[in-house]
This record gives C-alpha cells, structure tokens and sequence, in this order.
C-alpha cells in the first residue's frame, strides 16, 4: 500500500500560526515517508537555547503521531507492529520532570504544541533519565530525546533502541558550535578531587556531534527553522510493504498460535530449538546483535515448553539485572493471554519479577540464587554479562538455555563465545542458533549504524597473524600512551580495537565507559603493541591520591569523593589517612587480546607501567577487581600485596571485589606493608564468618605477599592448650575437641613469611576449608574427593607437622 505522507491543511495552518517554515515540514514529511518505507528510523536534530526547540519539536511529533494514527491499521495488517497495540506510543526523555526545572519546562512547552495536533489515540510518557529503567523492554512510535543539560551515552543506548521501525526520534540539542565546548551534568560527575571542572574533556560532546553530521538518516535544524542537514530528495509518499512471511512447519509440539506470533525466521528456529527440550533433556545457546528479538522469543517458546511437558513446570529466569528480561516476561504473558490463560504478575519497583498461570511459574532470580533452585528449565538471559564461573554452575541443569546478546547497549561481544562456550563443549553437547534478522525494525536502519559506531558497540580488537604470534613470543613489543586527543577526535580505527579488547575480555561494557575514557581528567589508556603497531594489550588507569588535607579529614568522617577508590579504602578501612597524600595510578580495567591470552602480555604490560610509574615519581600502582583464583593468583605473582576484600559477593558476578597495591616508593612501601598485614589478620577472623563461603583457592593465594616476613601478631597458648595440642598429634584426643588450640598455630603458619614450613595445595586447602572455615567432616572429604576417615587423619598429620615447626617458638 503506497500512503502519503503529507500534513493535512489544519497542521499546516497552526504550524504557520507558530512561524514553522515550510521547509522544516517537508524535511520532517520526507523523514517519517522514508522511515515508513524502510521500516527503519530517522532521527531529526533541533539545535537551539530556547524554549523555541521543545516547542518546534512538539509541533512535528504531533503532525507525525497524527499521521501514525492514521496508518495504524495498515501497519498491523503487514505485521509492522503487534495487533494488541492500538496506540501510537510516544516517550519523552529528559534530564529533570521536578517543579521549576529547566527540564520541566521544555516538556511542557512541548506537550502545549503536541496535544493540540497528536489527537485522542496517542499515549505519551515522560521518563527522567534515571528511570529509564522504566521504559526497558518497551517499543515507542515517536522519541523525544532531550540532551539540553545532563545526560551520559548509558541513556543513548538504552533509550534510542526502544523506538520501532518507522519511527521518529527528535534530538533536543544545544548549537552544536556551543556544546562543543561546554560541560553537561554528566561532566560534573566526573570531577574528583584534587580536579576541578575545569580539567574535564568534552571529547564524547564532540564525538557525538560530528557522528550526527556523518551518518545518513540523521537531519539537522535549527529552533528558528534553518535547515542544516536534509535529506537529498524529498519524499512525500511512502510504500509500505509488509514483513516477510515465516513458514510455520506443518507438525508442531507446540500450539500454532505460539507460532503465530513469529515475526522472523529466526524465531521460529527458537521455538524449534525448544520443542527438542520436550522429550530429551539438553542445552541451547541463542545469541543474536541488538533488537533481533531473543528474548521475546525465549518467553514465548518458554511458555510452549511448559505446556508440553504437561505437568506442573517451574523455570527459573536469570539476567545480570531483572531490566534485562521485561521483555522475556512480557512476552511470556502474551503468550499465555494468546492461549486463553489469565496470568497472574508479581511487580517490584515496576518491574516484573514473577509470572504465574495454571501450573506455570516463571521467576527471576540473581545469577548467584538461580542455579540454587530447583527448576524444570533454567533460562540465562544477557549470559555474556554474567561471570564465567557462574555460567559453570548451570551447566549440568537438565535444561538449561543460555542466550545473549553480541552487540549492543549490554556490550557482551564475544567474550561469552570465547571465555565460556570454548570449555561448555567440553562437558556437554548443545544446540547453537544465531538470529540475523532484526525485528523491532529492519535490516540496514541508520539510526542502528549510528548508535552501534558512536558508543562503539560493534569494536572488535584488530586480527593475529602467525607473523604477529612470533612477536609476541620474542616479547618484540612496545609501551605506549596513546593522544586520547587524536584517537577521538580523528575517530582513529586504534580505538576501536582497544574498546574491542575490552569487550571480548568479558569486561561488563556499558557506553558511559567510552565516555569516562574520553572525558575524566584522571582517567588515561595505555597500550602494549607488537613491533608492527597492533594493539595486544589494553590498560585503562585512574589516577588517584594526591587529595588535600581538608578532604581527607572529611573522608575519614565519612565524606566519599568521586574517584580515589583505593585512597578512601585505605583511609576508611585501615586508617592511613597519610596514604591519600600519595599519588599513584589504579589500573580501572586491564585486558589482553583474546587470541593472545596466557602468553606473557599482560604481565609485560604492568612491568612497562610499572617503570613508567617510578620515572614520574608516584608512589604505588594498584587495581580492584572481582577475586577468581586466576586472576588474585595473577596480581601476587606480579607483586601485588593483597589490602581489602569486599564483605559481599557482586550480586551479579558472584565474586567478592578485591584490592591489590604495589608499593613504588619507600613511604608507600611502610603503609602498604602495615595494611597488607592487617588484611591477612583480618582474613584468618573473616573466614570463619563474613567469608566462610570464599572459595578456598581463592583465600590460598589472598594470604600470600610480596613482602616475604611474617605479620607481627603475638599467638598465646596456655600451658593446658600445649598438652592437649601434643595429646592431640598423638592421637590421644580428637580434633573436635582441640579447636581453641589449633586454630592458634592454622594462624600462626598463615600470618608467616617466606621460611613457614612447606605445604601443597591440598593440603592448605585443608587447613582453609575445614580449620578457618569451621565447615564440617562431611563437606571437607567432598571437598578432597577422599572419606571423612582419611581426612581427619590427614588434618591430624598436617597438624603435627605444624606443632613441631612451631611449638618452640611458642
């Protein structure tokens, strides 16, 4: 169906009322015809101070909801959009809704032109940028984006991808010639001390701004009607042409109104992929770019399977955050409704945790709670931004379904593929899909290249050679501080490959990122490139320290600057307030090329940064991270002395945050000696509470340090306690009742130094596990692979040996 796309004499005529040249309305007639057509998007910039813009953009998202309202049913019948969905929906973003507020005030201006025109069947939401969570998982018609004062580019790929095919999006901006060179919200949030607002970069402002002038689909006018980029005809009719039909197979397991509701091919292959699950047990594995609808697939083929397993079924729905699967749960109701089902939902905070109809239930949980569950089907969604070892801990689930997204506003990459699925063959057998095919709106939109090259969601790291492997096993390679100035504002191609590492080394990439490496005044990259320039090795420091007096007194009351993560910890947690007044750098994220891993790089890597550190003077080099055994096991063999542990597991990764330094000055030396002292004494204390869960190669390797002596902390038996230690190692009196005097000398042989007395791996882990940690017989023999009997011999022999060791220095 051929429509036209033209204002209709009333918009005209209140659009001349409100001086809207003509040539503004045919640039916004033109950009809805193509987007129509295309089923892509198309955005329309308004630069301008005033009040001016919220209006004019009021005024031609009216005149377009208008026209959408009238095209409606058209759109449903090529299945463009869902039947249930009787309204144009249209969301206004900005950075402030509160009374006498700069933000307020524009969408007011905006509402008084948009009512008068939009008519009765439009639904508007307005949404502050701190809740778009809210909008998570819905579709939108028409966008107002407004970008005025404050926003960070977190809101950019989360907000600009709800809107569908054959939508508008109208971008509230400054001049660009002035916000290039002017400070948003966001900036301030950067400032920490002893940097002023002054110091912060506008390199993202102006990323932003030259990738609007760049890409096609994207039109630019002023608030006063000057038009400055349009469209290179203009085009008043648009064919609307329907989705391409899918071929539903003839015999299904499910019902065929599941099937009805495919859009994609690749939807029906998911709905496939399930009914396999029906009869045999197994695992699949969804991956899918951005918008390629996964998740709504998930809920609908999740509901088919609960159906045909014909009992009560229980499934067990995990996400880094429940924003990530609104879309799964939706979907799954529609289902159930298409079905004849009234589902009942259970809401937090407005967002759908629990979904239940006749012997269906489907509920979210953490991924650390999920795999704890018992469940007919465990389904991961946003897999790549959940960690590794937790992945693990559902692999042996009778049905498991682990999807993810590859590119996108959750920036997984192929760190999933890489990190996870790699060693998942290992262990079992499962079916793999891919879904190509876009569904929100059409292959080849835009607006889509636009957002995926300016937040860099797409940056892959640069391809190895066996030329290049020869270098990096000779160690021909070179430390760099990369111009952030030239690789922003010349968009050079060395950005993208080291965002790229960043994204398949599994870093939980969110767009503010880019940002934050682009604008932060302490923030700076480092690079180690092979002999030929490729990037092999990518370094993202802060640096911190350096604070002024007056602000470490108020710290150490509580106050928490922005930034100075590891000088507020060591002023709050250990109470070297003099340690604040040192400089040094935090390593923010540190990643090696995928392909490169386990080669020596990243090791190389620190030791360059490290000599550069000392040659401009600063005191320590330190990181925090989530503890895994390899990467705490990473950070002492390279002589980080280990200072903190967070009290609680990352809700999302599982892992407790660790906090490692290197001291590079003899004053810095002092401190984090005494500090790292103190954590080890801590820990002995920590295990058998607040961290009796800590897996125990991890805590092996959290009590080693770089200094080599002995933590000086007097241990004291009694006379008693001496006798009952010797009944004990001979085999007089049983361990059980020896505790209070084991536990002394477990201590004594952690908080050593170098010259302790030998032990292997199993046989600390031992002394972890089931002496630290107070966990019974029973679990400690699982934990061995041995029996309760062999254990408690050899607890009693690593026991004697350290008795002897020890007993005349006591």
């Amino acid at each position: 169906m051929t429509v036209k796309v033209r204002f209709d004499k009333e918009v005209r005529d209140y659009a001349k009322g409100e001086k809207v040249k003509d040539s503004v309305l045919k640039l916004t007639e033109t950009a809805l015809a193509q987007a129509l057509e295309k089923f892509h998007r198309r955005m329309i910039v308004i630069e301008g101070d005033t009040l001016r813009k919220a209006e004019l953009a009021g005024i031609l998202a009216g005149a377009s909801a208008k026209v959408l309202s009238d095209v409606i049913d058209e759109l449903k019948k090529k299945r463009l959009r869902d039947e249930s969905e009787d309204k144009i929906d249209v969301l206004y973003a900005t950075d402030a809704l509160g009374e006498e507020t700069f933000g307020r005030k524009r969408y007011e201006s905006f509402r008084k032109h948009f009512d008068v025109l939009a008519g009765s069947n439009v639904n508007v939401k307005a949404v502050t940028f701190k809740h778009t969570r809210d909008i998570l998982g819905r579709t939108y018609d028409l966008l107002v984006l407004d970008l005025s004062y404050d926003y960070s580019p977190n809101d950019l790929g989360r907000i600009i991808e709800t809107v569908r095919g054959g939508g508008l999006i109208f971008v509230l901006a400054h001049p660009f010639e002035k916000w290039k060179n002017m400070w948003t919200g966001f900036h301030k949030s950067l400032v920490t001390p002893p940097y002023t607002i002054d110091d912060v970069k506008k390199r993202f402002n102006r990323r932003l701004i030259r990738k609007f002038t760049e890409h096609d689909g994207i039109y630019i006018i002023t608030e006063n009607g000057k038009v400055r980029k349009k469209p290179k005809r203009n085009k008043s009719q648009a064919k609307i042409k329907g989705r391409k039909g899918v071929d539903i197979p003839e015999e299904t397991i499910f019902p065929r109104e599941l099937y009805e509701m495919a859009l994609t091919e690749g939807q029906v292959e998911v709905l496939k992929a399930f009914e396999e699950l029906v009869e045999n047990e197994g695992m699949v594995v969804l991956t899918a770019d951005r918008g390629r609808g996964k998740s709504v697939s998930v809920g609908i083929a999740a509901i088919g399977l609960a159906l045909a397993l014909k009992k009560r079924t229980r499934i067990v729905v995990t996400a880094p955050e429940p924003e990530n699967v609104q879309s799964l749960f939706r979907f799954a109701k529609r289902a159930l409704e298409r079905l004849g089902f009234k589902p009942h939902v259970v809401e937090e905070k407005g967002l759908i945790k629990e979904l239940y109809a006749r012997k269906i239930g489907l509920r979210y949980y953490p991924p650390t709670e999920g795999y704890r569950k018992s469940a007919d089907l465990y389904i991961l969604d946003e897999a790549a931004g959940i960690h590794v070892p937790i992945l693990h801990k559902y692999l042996n689930k009778p049905r498991v379904v682990y999807s993810s997204t590859i590119h996108g506003y959750e920036g997984a990459g192929r760190g999933f593929s890489v990190k996870f699925l790699k060693k998942a063959r290992e262990k079992r057998e499962f079916k793999e899909l891919h879904m190509d095919e876009p569904i929100r709106y059409a292959e080849g939109d835009p607006i889509e290249k636009w957002l995926f090259d300016v937040l860099l969601l797409d940056a892959e790291p640069v391809e190895l050679t066996d030329e290049d492997y020869e270098l990096i096993k000779k160690k021909e390679v070179y430390f760099e501080e990369p111009d952030l100035d030239d690789w922003f504002e010349n968009d050079r191609e060395d950005l993208r490959n080291f965002v790229g590492i960043y994204i398949l080394a599994h870093y939980r990439n969110r767009p503010s990122d880019v940002a934050l490496l682009a604008d932060a005044p302490h923030h700076e990259a480092r690079v180690l490139r092979l002999k030929n320039g490729k990037i092999v090795t990518a370094i993202q420091i802060a640096k911190e320290g350096n604070i002024p007096k007056k602000v470490i007194d108020k710290m150490a009351k509580g106050y928490k600057p922005r930034g100075n993560i590891i000088p507020d910890m060591m002023v709050k947690h250990h109470y070297l307030k003099e340690f604040a007044k040192l400089k040094g750098y935090r390593i923010v994220r540190i990643a090696t090329h995928p392909d490169a891993m386990d080669m020596g790089l990243g090791s190389k890597a620190l030791e360059l940064l490290e000599e550069e550190a000392r040659k401009k003077g600063l005191d320590w080099i330190g990181s925090g991270f989530g503890a895994s055994e390899e990467l705490v096991r990473f950070w002492v063999r390279n002589g980080f002395a280990v200072v903190h542990l967070s009290p609680a597991r990352n809700p999302v990764s599982g892992e407790f945050t660790a906090i490692v330094l290197k001291p590079l000055s003899e004053k810095a030396k002092k401190l984090i000696k005494k500090a790292n002292d103190e954590f080890r004494i801590r820990l002995t204390e920590w295990l058998g509470d607040t961290h009796r869960d800590l897996e125990p190669e991890i805590a092996r390797w959290l009590f080693e340090s770089p200094f080599g002596e002995a933590v000086d902390y007097p241990i004291h038996l009694t006379e008693v306690q001496r006798k009952r230690l010797d009944a004990f190692t001979g085999k007089v009196l049983t361990y059980d009742t020896v505790v209070d005097a084991v536990k002394p000398i477990v201590k004594l042989y952690f908080l050593d130094g170098w010259m302790k007395p030998y032990l292997d791996e199993r046989q600390i882990k031992l002394l972890i596990y089931r002496v630290l940690q107070a966990h019974s017989w029973e679990e400690t023999a699982k934990l061995i692979d041995r029996t309760e009997t062999f254990t408690m011999i050899e607890v009693r022999d690593i026991i004697r040996g350290l008795w002897y060791y020890y007993k005349r220095l006591l």
